[in-house]
Order: C-alpha cells, then structure tokens, then sequence
C-alpha cells in the first residue's frame, strides 16, 4: 500500500522524522531543546514547547485553551483554540537544518524582508494536521510586556486559509527579533526615510563634540555655491556644512557674512547620542537616484550628477534634551550646475532658537525654510517630496478637483483603458469623499457596499475640501513612473510577469474630515498594461475620526467585494497585505492566478519564467490536439481545450481568444472553453454550406500583441480551428392513426451539430389548432401540416420541402405511394395540395384533402424530405407557377436521414 500525503502549497514538508505530541486534552509537547537558540523580541531562548491548543511558549508549557493576550508570556499562536486530538490528526514538530529546507525558508524570508540580507541556519517546524475542534480561538503573538504584540485581523478562523500580510494567501510572516530591518552588519543599523539617500555604511563620522566640527573635508569634485568654486567643507555638529572653515555656533543668525548651507541650524549634542557622518558618493546607484530627483525638480535643466556629497544627522539631541533629530543635506554637481536636497526625518519639538535654509557671504542669494515649528520640517517642501514613503509623486502636473463638498472631478478620459473584473473602462471619476467610479461621479458620503457599482475606495468617508487639501489626480506614463510601479506589481506578485503602461494617480493630500478633527492623506494608483490591472492604495497620516469610513472595493454584482480590515482609521497607516507598512495591493483585472486553480490532475511549475499549472503524468491525452472536447448545439458551439497542455506549450490561457479578441476563454475544472452563439455572443464567427451541410466556423488564437515596439517576435501563435457542420438533408415521416400525437425528430451527427424537426398537424390554415387527442379525420376533409426546424438561427437559415409523399405502410420506400410534393411544388396530378409556405422560414406549411389507399388499407403514413438553405444566398424559396423554368437542384447526399412517427 502507498500513502501519499497532500502538503498545502505554503507548507513546508511535515511528518517524516517528525516528533509528535502526546494524544491529550491540553496537553503539550516536551521541553524542545533548540540546537540553534531563537531570538525574540530582544529575549534569547534555548528551549520551546508545542501545546496542543495551538501555541508555542518558551518557559513552560500551557495548557491554556481561552486565548488571551497581554498574559505575561513570550507567545506565538498560529491558531490559539481549544483543539483536541485525542478525537484525531497529528500535533508534530521538528527542527530542520536540511539545506533544503533552509534554502527555502531563506528564499522566503529575503523576499518578504528584502533588505535585511538573510542567511537561514534552522527552521524550527510545527504542524497541526487535520486536529478537531474541542468545540473560539484567536491568531497572532504576544510578548511579555505586550510591546510587541499581533492579532491577526480575521473575521472567521476559515478566513485564516486565505488572509495574508505578504500577498501569499494562508501564509503571515513576521521579524521578531526586535531589532530594525536593515542589514546589521551596517554602522548604523536603522529603516531610511523614504527620501533619504542612504547612509552610515562607508560614511566618515564626526567626532563626538559639543559644537564640534569635522575636519576639512577635500572635495573630488569642485563644488560651485552662487559664483563661488569651493574644493572643500566642514561638516559642523550643530547642523550646518560651511565652505571655508569650521563653525562652532549653536545660535542661528542669518547675514553673518558667510557661505553656509543650514538643514538644521540649532543646538545639537551628539555627546548624549546619535551620530553625524558624512561621505562624497559617485557610485553609479547614488549618482542616478540624485540624478532623477534634480531633473524631476528641475526639469527645464537638462542635468546629469558627477557627485554626491552626503551629510547626515541621524538621531541626534538637543542640548537641552527632550528629543532626537534625523535630517540629511546632499550637494549634488557635475562641476558646472549645483543643487542640495535637505530631507528631513523624525524632528522632536523644541524650545531651542533654530533655523533652516541657506546664507551667502553677501547675503544678496539667501533662504530660510517657513516653518511655524521645527517638526514642521518633516511634512514640509518646496518641491512636493514631504511624500510618504510608500506615495508615488504627486502635485506638480496633477490636475485637482473643484473645492466642493460631496463634489468630484470631471469624468476624466483615460489614454489606457483599465479593465476591473472583467470590465473595460475608457474613463473615470475622481470622487472627493474618497472614492473613485467609473459610470459616473457619486457624492455619497456615507460608506456602503453591494451598491451595485463598481468603486474603489482607499477612505471613504465625508471629507471636505473647503476647509483645507487637495485632491488631485494625474495619468502618468512616464518611464520613471512606469518603472517604479513595474517593480512594485512584479515585487507583490511575482509570478506574473509584468511591465505597466499607464498608471493613474488619485492623491487626497491633508483632506479634513467634515466633523473637523482632523485630516487625512491617501493615495490610490490603477497600474495597468490593457490585460492586467492592479490598485495600488498608499495611506500617509490619517487621523482618528468618529465619522463612518470604509475601506476596499466592490463590483457591480459584488461578487469581487474587499473591506480592509482596520479597527481604525489610522491603523490603515500601518496595516498591509503585503508587508509594507501603508499599502495595499490587488490584483483587480478579474484574471485568475492560474496556480490558485490547479486540479488534482495537475501542478504548479515554472515554465520560461512563468508560473502555471502542468499536467501529472497520465495526464495528456489526445496530446495534438490539447484533448479538445467539442459540442454543437443548434446555432451555438462550444469547445475546451486541456489548461496544462496549452501551459506546457507555452500557451498562456489570457492570451487566447477566439476570432474576435474580447471572446476570451473561461476555466473551469482544468479547462479552457470558448464558446459561441448566433445572436449576443458571434465572436467572429463565420457561418458557411456546402454541398451537404452548413458549417459555423471559428479559431482560437494567441494574441500577439507586445509591449514593446519590437518588429518580429519568436513567441509561439495559435490558431486553433474548429467548426459545427450540421445536415443540409434530413428525411421524416408521420404515420396516420386514431390518436394525435407530435412527432419529433432530434438529430445528432457524431462530431456535428444536431437540431431538431417537427411535423405537425392542424385543424386551421392559420396554424393555430393542432391535432390532440383521438381525433377522427374524414376522407376529403382538409388537413394541415407545419414542418418546422428548432435549434437553428431562423435569420440565416430557411426550412425546404423538397418531396412529401404518403404510402400505405409505415415504409418510406414502398412501393405503393402517392406524391404530395414534388421538387418543392405541389403534384400536379392531385389537385388538392398546396404549398402554403416553403423556403422562408424554419416552418413550412403544405396542406391536402385526405385519402385512402384502395385495397385493405385504412391508415396512410406521411414522409417529408427537407433539406436547409441559407438565406444569405437567396435561393431557397422557389416559384410554382406555371411557365416558370425551375432551376436544376445540384446533387445532395442524403445519407442523414431519419423519421419521425406521429399518429392522427
């Protein structure tokens, strides 16, 4: 017997070797002794223990089954409830120092953590598998003093399955060692401002000083300050870079008849703290970054760095104590032009003279920042960078909406369509309360989902604009912008594979709430290529607020529906589903990852860079043709074609479609199906006769289109022809009795079409009364008879009798028999039939007096021979008249024939 256990996609491998815990009621393992002690929050421990009701403690075990955090303890609860195994499943644990194992746990931990630098040297692994309910719980982690502290934000304990803070559904991942993310090998070891160069590695720092200086700093690269050429600077404790020699004051004054660039002139101690290093950078990287920023910021100034200069103050406190300064002054150059960027970080408040901006010898060029109050520093700019980290930028080119209560923007027509699950929109509405729509603006203010539209909400919520901020809004396809959004899609979603072509930037900058107290900043960008779209939702500072707020989307049928899961308003500050504090990001074109959707018959592997699903063995059948599975109905067709037999092909299933480009497939169960109809849903089909049948035509195709403006491409292409033939000929019979009855004839042709044929007997020439029941029809008495197509399109195809005749016995080829119809008119030797309707309709109509055969017989059975004609070509129906030349019938096959038995 072969066992073979299922491992979730985000676990890691479990059971063999294992350790399993005792089978009881609150239980727990042993005390675990770490080979490799684990860290936490600041506390090393060398032992672990695995209780059964879904923790890991480090002192003792717990038995505890009531979560509960602030409990005193060092805690980790992946799912802390009462669990019982000794009703069934398996509590095991390891701690694995496999190469494997660490390579994969490394992999994860770089990504989720990319700017640590991580080298994993154990994995510590414990799983509960398939363990019952004793019959509540919680998730998250705790720590002594509660400092550190974590509760998963879930609604239901199932929700845990697909939740995530770093865009892997039913995976969180948290650093709790307690120190920042940033290499610690680095000098100084702390997480950047977001406009901050970096710094502390390679730097040069200022000795420890009450108003002390560096020493002369001799420069690479000259650097010209308003008309003067200066080959050196002193880097000056108490904020300030001088030219010509060190400077020691700690009371600012302007007009002191020196060249001096101040960020933050004040009295600074690095005696009790922080640290003041400096450095010239021309590294490639650096010299970029500077780059960008002055030509952004200049852009009349055509303008590439030669060097850096990069002075930074990180954490520094005043003299008179009560906090710490981080602020950053870059000279940039290329010997001819000069700029310095000052950024800001944390400022403390101060009771301390300060100043900051710049002074010449003589004064004539000179510039003090406004601010009311040194933390002001921090969210203020003259060039829009007071950006939070996460924000792309925004301002300067932006259009901004009206000042307007509950008002909105214009409808704003986008360059690149953005298609939102599964909808295309060429246009949108930047809504002031915080929303953004795509049919129309919209003033709600209070917030409501499964409103039956489609809305994108990063705050919604009753802003007002009259008494303060801007909204603004951009679509911007700049390259530099492009490429940063590129990186974030492809950094959030890494399988995918994707380059953006436009994104469109909604910023609602220092907005106040209308109940006042307070105001907020946020950020939406719609990244998109044309096939996929993503939001981005960057949230600044937003303030507590007692007014109703929501946050998320939802859809015209609000099957796609998200609420951010914030207890507040400012937690959406620091919250995330993807690891960075202050951002969400969503997938929203509506497409599937297609490893989310891989059937048992299947796996999820990377082909050419890309992820999807390949077929297990044994399972690529019909392998030439993908397994192809075909189906015609009437006017409709439909064929599906094996998902990983395409992927394996490298065919993508979004990048196919059928003659028309907007009909795309649908998956299900590991398949991909097209279909199409005659009437909504054409799809470019073509719909063709031969001699035998009529035939409906179409291809599924790749689609070639690129991103790039390449002209040839080695991508394979697709074009995938199927079609539905149905019978042009198809013979019925209705056969006389005593009970009326309808006679049908459904016809199916193997790997064809089928429709339907009725014959039909009436009381009346309009039609109206068909024969039911036992009836009894006298000799010479007039009878009617309807033969009528279904399942086909009536506007494309006409119904034609080309011979009805009745014998004696249910034979169609007897040898007794007596014409009604020959060659579509009626015998001219009986003079009681007529052709009531023939060739212009699926229905023909033909009605004669009744008769007898001579001899024993009493029953006459009736045979129709029909064929179908496109009306496109404008011969079905043929004139009767006398005189008229008939055309000659070119020769049909008749081999799908079949009767239909109806009793009068």
């Amino acid at each position: 017997m072969l066992l073979f256990l299922l491992v979730p996609a985000n676990f890691l491998p479990y059971g063999d070797g294992d350790l399993v815990n005792p089978v009881s009621d609150d239980g727990s393992s042993d005390a675990i002794y770490l080979q490799q002690p684990f860290k936490y929050f600041g506390r090393t421990y060398n032992q672990i223990f695995v209780n059964n009701n879904g923790h890991l403690t480090f002192t003792q075990p717990l038995s505890a089954f009531v979560p509960y955090l602030n409990a005193g303890i060092d805690i980790i609860a992946p799912l802390w409830t009462d669990l019982n195994n000794v009703n069934g499943g398996t509590i095991s644990y390891r701690e694995d120092r496999s190469s494997a194992v660490l390579a994969q746990v490394t992999q994860a931990v770089n990504q989720y953590f990319p700017h640590i630098g991580f080298t994993a040297t154990s994995a510590f692994v414990a799983t509960w598998d398939s363990v019952p309910y004793f019959s509540g719980g919680g998730a998250g982690y705790d720590t002594l003093d509660s400092v550190s502290s974590f509760t998963i934000p879930a609604a239901s304990a199932p929700e845990l399955s697909s939740s995530s803070n770093i865009n892997v559904n039913g995976r969180w991942s948290f650093h709790v060692d307690g120190s920042l993310n940033c290499k610690p090998e680095l000098p100084v070891c702390r997480q950047l401002p977001a406009n901050f160069l970096p710094y502390g590695d390679g730097d040069v720092v200022n000795p420890v000083s009450d108003d002390g200086s560096s020493d002369a700093i001799y420069l690479q690269q000259p650097f010209k300050y308003f008309g003067r050429t200066y080959n050196q600077i002193f880097v000056n404790n108490n904020g300030h870079l001088t030219f010509t020699q060190p400077l020691s004051a700690y009371v600012p004054y302007l007009n002191a008849g020196i060249d001096i660039i101040a960020p933050l002139w004040t009295d600074l101690y690095n005696v009790n703290g922080g640290t003041i290093s400096y450095r010239e950078d021309t590294s490639s990287a650096v010299l970029a970054q500077v780059t960008q920023a002055v030509n952004q910021y200049f852009p009349n100034v055509p303008f590439s760095a030669t060097s850096a200069f990069v002075a930074t103050w990180d954490s520094v406190p005043y003299i008179t104590g009560g906090g710490v300064v981080t602020f950053q002054v870059v000279l940039v150059s290329n010997g001819d032009r000069s700029f310095i960027l000052i950024n800001y970080g944390d400022i403390a408040e101060t009771a301390q003279s300060w100043l900051a901006g710049y002074d010449t010898l003589d004064s004539v060029s000179s510039f003090t920042i406004p601010a009311a109050s040194a933390p002001e520093l921090s969210s203020s700019s003259n060039i829009n960078v007071n950006v939070p980290a996460n924000f792309l930028p925004y301002g300067d080119g932006d259009l901004v909406n009206p000042v307007s209560d509950d008002g909105s923007s214009v409808a704003i027509y986008l360059q690149q369509p953005f298609k939102y699950f599964g909808r295309t929109f060429n246009q949108i509405y930047v809504n002031n309360n915080g929303h953004l729509t795509f049919t129309q603006p919209l003033s709600a203010y209070v917030p409501y989902l499964n409103a039956g539209i489609d809305i994108i909400a990063p705050l919604w919520t009753d802003l007002n604009n009259r008494n303060g901020g801007t909204i603004s809004y951009r679509e911007d396809r700049s390259s530099a912008v492009l490429a940063q959004v590129t990186q974030a899609v492809n950094q959030y979603f890494p399988h995918i594979g994707f380059t953006a072509t436009s994104a469109f930037v909604a910023t609602w900058d220092s907005v106040p709430y209308f109940s006042g107290g307070g105001e907020v900043t946020f950020q939406v960008v719609l990244v998109s290529n044309g096939d996929r779209s993503f939001i981005l939702i960057n949230y600044g500072d937003i303030a507590q607020t007692g007014q109703v707020w929501l946050a998320g989307y939802d859809t015209l049928d609000s099957v796609s529906s998200f609420t951010i899961p914030a207890a507040s308003a400012p937690e959406l500050s620091s919250s995330s589903n993807i690891n960075v504090n202050g951002r969400w990001s969503f997938r929203v074109d509506g497409l599937l990852n297609l490893c989310d959707t891989c059937t048992e018959h299947e796996a999820c592997q990377e082909r050419s860079g890309v992820l999807g699903c390949v077929c297990l063995d044994g399972q690529r059948p019909n392998l030439e043709i993908f397994d192809a599975v075909e189906s015609c109905a009437s006017s409709t067709g439909s064929i599906s074609l094996s998902r990983c037999q395409l992927f394996e092909s490298g065919f993508s299933a979004e990048t196919l479609h059928l003659n028309d480009p907007s009909c795309r497939g649908t998956l299900e169960d590991g398949r991909l199906s097209f279909n199409f109809d005659n009437e909504d849903h054409i799809c470019g089909t073509t719909l063709t006769s031969n001699r035998t049948h009529f035939i409906y035509q179409n291809a599924i195709q790749s689609n070639l289109r690129s991103n790039d403006q390449s002209i040839i491409s080695r991508a394979r292409w697709m074009n995938f022809t199927f079609s539905c033939a149905y019978p042009l000929i198809q013979t019925l019979s209705m056969p006389m009795g005593i009970r009326a009855e309808g006679g049908v004839i459904s016809q199916e042709v193997p790997g064809q079409g089928s429709y339907e044929i009725h014959m039909v007997p009436y009381h009346d020439a309009q039609f109206t009364s068909p024969y039911e029941g036992e009836v009894e029809i006298q000799v010479n008495q007039q009878i009617y008879v309807a033969v009528e197509v279904l399942g086909v399109d009536r506007s494309q195809i006409a119904t034609v009798l080309d011979s009805c005749w009745a014998t004696p016995v249910n034979d169609i080829d007897h040898d007794i028999r007596w014409s009604l119809i020959i060659r579509e008119c009626p015998n001219p030797e009986d003079g009681t039939v007529e052709v009531l309707q023939n060739g212009i309709d699926t229905t023909s109509h033909f009605s004669f007096r009744m008769f007898t055969f001579s001899g024993n017989y009493d029953r006459i059975f009736l045979h129709c021979q029909v064929h179908l004609c496109l009306v496109d070509n404008g011969r079905c129906a043929q004139s009767c008249e006398v005189g008229y030349r008939r055309r000659r019938r070119r020769s049909l096959d008749f081999q799908h024939s079949a009767a239909v038995t109806m009793g009068l």
